[in-house]
Parts: structure tokens; C-alpha cells; sequence
């Protein structure tokens, strides 16, 4: 016949079993969901990071194609409208027209580079927070649970028998056959 105590305590093992292996889950897929974020994250900022520099690479290349169009004005302009001038102040005129034109082609080129160093910069960094946002994910573990729930259960068993014996209840003191009217009797008064 089943005892109701250990099986009690079978079911009890049984049921910290299926916690632990349920909240082992439960982790794993918050882990996983947490990595699912974080690279949804990373892609959404490097999706940004492209297009702002792509953004300032065309402003800064509109600017230029601006500023060499009057550039190119000015120095054609001087050149037609200023044929009188002779010698050195004419070609310096002419190159002063020439260099304003390659500084500002320099400052913008600049520009642009400073700004794909900072790109390469800030994608290197997107990558390091990434690693910072994901975590690592850690297998549902059947065994370690299994054990814990059969020594619970063997703990309960053992504790279940010494009981027993340091009461002697596993021994009736009296059987049915074994009873005695006249000593119950006695031992009520």
C-alpha cells in the first residue's frame, strides 16, 4: 500500500522538478529576447549612422560644387571684365581666385574625411554597445534539477523512516488479536 507521506513528497520533488526546468526557460528565452533587441538596436543605429553620413557627405559635396561654381564665376568674370591690368597684379589676382578655390575644396574635403573617420569611430563603438546590451544564453539544464528533486525526495524517504523508527511506530504495539479489554479498561481509570 502507498504511503501517503512519501507520496506527498514524491509529488512535491516532482513539482520542484518542473518549476526549475520551467524557470531555466523562462530565462533562456528572456536572454534570447534580450540579444533580439539588442541587435534589432545595433542595426537600427548603424541604419542611422550610414544615413547621417551620407547626408552630410552630399551637403558638404553640394557646398563645394556651390562654391567652385562662383568660384570659377568670379575668376572668369575678372578675366573678362579686367583684361587692362598687366602683369604680375593680374596673374596674382588670378591666382588668388585659384587659391580661394582650393582652400575651400580642402576645407571640405576635410570635412568629409573627419567625418568618415568619426563613422568608422562611432560603428566601432555601435559594436562594443552592442556587446554591452547582449548577454550570453545559457542551455536549459535537466540533470542538475533531477538530482536536486531525487535527493529532496530521498531526504524526505530517510527522514520519513528514522521517524519511525525512533517512535517504534513501524511495530504495533497492540494487534487486533493482541487486545485486552480488561487492561483498556484499567489503563482508562
Amino acid at each position: 500500500m502507498c504511503n501517503p507521506t512519501l507520496a506527498v513528497a514524491a509529488a512535491s520533488s516532482a513539482l520542484q522538478y518542473q518549476q526549475s526546468v520551467k524557470q531555466q526557460k523562462a530565462e533562456r528565452n528572456a536572454q534570447i529576447r534580450q540579444n533580439e533587441i539588442a541587435l534589432a538596436n545595433l542595426n537600427n543605429r548603424r541604419a542611422s549612422l550610414q544615413t547621417k553620413i551620407t547626408q552630410k557627405t552630399k551637403k558638404n559635396l553640394k557646398i563645394l560644387g556651390i562654391k567652385e561654381r562662383e568660384a570659377r564665376r568670379n575668376k572668369a568674370e575678372f578675366k573678362a571684365s579686367d583684361r587692362g591690368i598687366g602683369g604680375n597684379t593680374y596673374q596674382f589676382l588670378v591666382q588668388n581666385f585659384d587659391n580661394n578655390l582650393a582652400d575651400v575644396s580642402k576645407t571640405v574635403l576635410g570635412n568629409i574625411e573627419f567625418d568618415r573617420q568619426q563613422f568608422r569611430r562611432d560603428y566601432l563603438n555601435l559594436n562594443a554597445l552592442y556587446d554591452s546590451q547582449s548577454t550570453y544564453v545559457t542551455n536549459v539544464d535537466r540533470k542538475t534539477p533531477a538530482l536536486v528533486a531525487g535527493l529532496s525526495y530521498s531526504k524526505s524517504y530517510f527522514d520519513y523512516k528514522n521517524k519511525l523508527a525512533a517512535n517504534e511506530i513501524s511495530k504495533p504495539k497492540y494487534g487486533y488479536e493482541d487486545f485486552d479489554f480488561n487492561e483498556y479498561e484499567r489503563d482508562r481509570m
